[in-house]
């Protein structure tokens, strides 16, 4: 059947010289795609997993839904940003930040599309089916039409002429943050909707490669969800590979060449006295020659590659066996998006066609069924099975018919397909951030000279993975941009009243129950030995305290107790429900350094959330409490004469364990101390 196609095709394109080339390659071809059992079919489709920027490369032909990485066809380059913190004229620390981002297009098919879903970023969700982006991303897809206009980012770096890429679907992406992707163009994969719905029948993608060859097509044939044309070369290549597939014939009604399933032609029937006879002969041919292929020469399992949409149509395979045990396997990948149980179908028709079409025959036929074209359908008297004439061959009015048998009915068997388990790779949509802002003390013990603040973020939703924040310094004029917070910190709420306490040694009295924020948020309980070596260290309101104990109540709900009150000379403090509460995890806390000229101003922090929403700002006005010296403690009074001594100890913030007993090291430039005497109410000294 494929020397007649491949004849005809050869002859409309190249002429009489066409037709010999197309006739003899496709003699060749016609047992490998149509007929008995081959070995092993290898890897047929070029890898649409990377993304490419090469030139030459073939651009798929996209059918129904399928995922692909497509080609980079534009880009503007990866462009640099600068933002600088801190300094100016009363000194301090002075940052400055550097991050990047890209503008690009990339070709996703060569034929119309109807739009995209999920988009993926090195492996990672970064679109998910809702269309909500998982981290911020400005895209627009041009859906191949042949008038799309130009893109208007391309047109504005491209002064000197603009292609608008008609009959190209592609995707542009604008200025497109790189830090989540070591600061390069990710390799990015899309889920592309080629006809609307959730498949597409595989007539239709048949139907529309062989109209680029003149064929006509009359087949219905079931739904895929998805199909690929993606290898360069003819169109013989793809069509081969649904043919194999979905058992498809090539015939020729007389007028025009037509593509039909296999066992759908209108059957003819020699009879067995049905004599061929050659010219100048003395006796008739033959009228059957029957042929059997040996048995090792058939496959006895076959494998199916193809691509799962259950599993983010990563690829998959699916087995069948004709019996066992399997000496001889044979495999076909084919670039459809199929599910399992439909993977395994096709693979069991194949396998039982290749089976059959171990038994031929050739027929010698007179003058009278000179009608009979490759592709019928050939029914023997006295034999069930039906047959395809494959090739015939007119040689002095005789016509030798080659045929080759199609599986019988059989027994129907119920096939099961295990599609392997799929992994979550984070499709729930980010939802709002929840921003921690505070000054931070001393908490390694080294006075600062500058005031830092540390900033925490979180989400209530399972799908929050990450934020980034903007800091403005003029009122919420503008903002620049801060490093990104890449994890979750331990935030939330008390619910229930936390008393004052001492600072000086344990408060076992007092509790308090804690709301954590996120579902994944967790606090344990440590032994007093951790918490007094620097476990469970958190801030309620401006009061950094620690905690020995946290019992779980469910709901996200703890306990707290055992507590050691107002560290790090914060102070202690009653506080009331709804007061914050964050855990002073540093790995998880991003730091800002500020410059001594930000003491007494205010800054507005603003969260970008892993869909681009903007929250509102939150307003800290940095009062340099790390830069504070602390008041000594421990005030005494003695009666010496007519006087009063009183004295007290220091604190420092060079340090805060006592471990010698002695005084703790001044850690200041000098001691001095404002003493105000109060009596009775009245300020006297």
């Amino acid at each position: 059947m494929a020397t007649l196609v491949l004849g005809t095709i050869g002859r409309a394109v190249l002429g009489p010289v066409g037709g010999i080339v197309g006739s003899f390659v496709g003699g060749l071809a016609d047992r490998a795609i149509f007929g008995g059992g081959g070995t092993r079919e290898g890897a047929r489709l070029a890898s649409l997993a990377v993304q490419s920027s090469a030139y030459g490369e073939p651009i798929p032909r996209l059918y129904g839904r399928f995922r692909v990485a497509g080609n980079l066809i534009w880009t503007s380059g990866i462009a640099e940003h600068v933002a600088t913190a801190g300094g100016g004229k009363r000194g301090g620390a002075r940052t400055t930040s550097y991050s990047y981002s890209a503008s690009f297009a990339v070709a996703l098919s060569a034929r119309p599309i109807a739009g995209v879903g999920r988009v993926w970023a090195d492996g990672r969700l970064l679109r998910n089916a809702t269309g909500a982006w998982l981290s911020p991303a400005l895209m627009r897809i041009h859906g191949g039409a042949d008038d799309q206009p130009a893109d208007p980012l391309i047109a504005a770096a491209e002064v000197g002429g603009t292609p608008a890429y008609r009959g190209l679907a592609y995707a542009v992406f604008e200025d497109l943050a790189l830090a989540d992707f070591g600061n390069r163009i990710p390799n990015l994969t899309f889920e592309v909707v080629a006809d609307p719905g959730d498949g597409i029948p595989a007539e239709v993608v048949v139907a529309d490669l062989a109209a680029r060859a003149g064929i006509a097509t009359d087949a219905a044939l079931r739904p895929v969800t998805g199909f690929a044309a993606a290898r360069g070369g003819s169109v013989r290549a793809q069509l081969g590979e649904l043919a194999a597939l979905f058992d498809l014939a090539v015939a020729d009604d007389g007028d025009r060449v037509v593509i039909r399933r296999g066992d759908t032609g209108a059957p003819c029937a020699p009879l067995l006295d049905d004599l061929g006879c050659a010219a100048g002969a003395t006796a008739p041919v033959a009228a059957r020659r029957d042929a059997r292929a040996p048995g090792e020469a058939i496959d006895d399992a076959l494998a199916l590659g193809f691509f799962d949409p259950s599993r983010d149509f990563q690829p998959g395979l699916q087995r069948v066996v004709r019996r066992t045990p399997a000496t001889r396997a044979g495999q076909l990948d084919t670039a459809c998006a199929l599910d399992a149980a439909g993977a395994k179908a096709l693979a069991a028709g194949l396998l039982a066609r290749r089976a059959a079409a171990r038994a031929t025959a050739t027929l010698a036929l007179g003058s009278r069924w000179f009608g009979v074209r490759a592709g019928a359908t050939v029914v023997r008297p006295g034999d069930a099975a039906r047959w395809t004439a494959r090739r015939w061959t007119l040689s002095d009015f005789v016509l030798e018919l080659e045929i080759e048998r199609r599986p019988g009915p059989g027994r129907q068997t119920i096939l099961t397909a295990d599609a392997g388990r799929g992994h979550d790779f984070g499709d729930t949509p980010p939802g709002r951030t929840t921003l921690a802002v505070f000054e931070a003390l001393a908490l390694d013990g080294a006075p600062r000279d500058a005031p830092r603040v540390l900033i925490g973020a979180a989400g209530a939703a399972p799908g929050w993975r990450r934020a980034a924040v903007a800091i403005s310094r003029d009122g919420g004029e503008t903002y620049s941009d801060a490093v990104a917070i890449a994890g979750p910190a331990t935030i939330g709420r008390l619910i229930t009243r936390l008393d004052s306490g001492p600072d000086d040694r344990w408060d076992r009295r007092n509790s308090c129950e804690v709301e954590l924020l996120g579902p994944a948020m967790w606090l344990e309980s440590r032994s007093d030995a951790a918490v007094l070596a620097g476990a469970n260290l958190a801030l309620i309101a401006n009061e950094l305290m620690q905690f020995a104990e946290a019992r779980p109540l469910g709901g996200r709900h703890f306990r707290l107790s055992g507590f050691l009150r107002g560290r790090r000379g914060s102070g202690v403090a009653a506080h009331p429900p709804d007061s914050s509460f964050t855990v002073l995890d540093t790995a998880r806390l991003l730091p800002v350094d500020l410059g001594a000229e930000a003491i007494g101003t205010t800054l507005r922090f603003r969260a970008t959330g892993g869909d681009g929403t903007v929250e509102p700002p939150v307003v800290l006005t940095i009062d340099g409490r790390a830069l504070r010296p602390l008041a000594p403690v421990f005030l005494r009074r003695e009666r010496l004469g007519g006087d009063d001594l009183f004295s007290w100890i220091r604190r420092s913030r060079a340090g805060f364990a006592w471990v010698d007993g002695a005084d703790a090291p001044l850690g200041e430039a000098r001691e001095r101390y404002r003493v105000t005497v109060d009596v009775a109410g009245s300020t006297r000294r």
